[in-house]
């Protein structure tokens, strides 16, 4: 079962590059997976952190990590 990363490990990632698994559902998922994101304040954490839950919740792992693969 998946478990959505914690909000700890989003605030940690604070102006860094993070990637997720590409999910082929707009232009927008694809372009993360494949360039990643970078977390820009606390606001922007919390944010990704509700997004993993929220997905996850409906059995959709986005699989946040800190390397592309």
């Amino acid at each position: 079962m998946y478990k959505p990363r914690t909000l700890k490990w989003f605030k940690n990632r604070i102006g860094k590059r993070i990637f997720r698994d590409h999910h082929k559902c707009c232009s927008h998922c694809d372009d993360v997976a494949e360039n990643g994101i970078i977390v820009s304040d606390f606001q922007h954490a919390s944010y990704l952190h509700s997004v993993d839950c929220d997905f996850a919740a409906e059995g959709i792992e986005l699989n946040y990590r800190d390397l592309k693969i």
